[in-house]
């Protein structure tokens, strides 16, 4: 279809061009109305989500203070104890390795692992491959079976 035919039939549908604008502006008004009513609608979705999963969390905490408060009023005060520990044993470094390194590995062990006491380090050593920790990352995720 070249252009000469979609003028002729555009020309033979019987409109003017005024007439012509004026439809497709209702077309797009009525568009746009559909489209920001629909997201009017989600917006208020959301809204009315998020409400009831705040109501729902706030009444989960209202329950677990409720149960902490009883316990602590039946419990008798225990006496706290320090537990008593052999010195702190530190993880075998290899040589190269410089204490700096050895404290961010233990800041990360202990932000991942909290400070319950479970994660022990026993031993810090470099890495014997030739590539770097970011070209091997590359080579496993590009071979990866699919």
């Amino acid at each position: 279809m070249n252009l000469s035919n979609l003028a002729s039939i555009l020309a033979d549908s019987g409109m003017s061009l005024s007439e012509k604008g004026i439809a497709s502006g209702k077309v797009i008004l009525t568009g746009f109305v559909v489209v920001f009513a629909v997201l009017l609608l989600l917006i208020m979705i959301i809204k009315l989500y998020s409400t009831i999963v705040q109501k729902a969390q706030q009444s989960g905490k209202k329950k677990k203070e409720k149960v902490k408060i009883k316990e602590t009023k039946t419990s008798a005060p225990t006496p706290v104890v320090a537990p008593v520990s052999a010195t702190p044993s530190s993880p075998s470094v290899q040589e190269g390795v410089t204490d700096e390194v050895v404290a961010v590995i233990s800041a990360a062990v202990a932000a991942m692992y909290g400070s319950s006491g479970k994660a022990k380090i026993k031993s810090i050593k470099k890495s014997n491959s030739g590539r770097s920790a970011w070209a091997n990352a590359g080579i496993l995720d590009n071979t990866r079976p699919f």
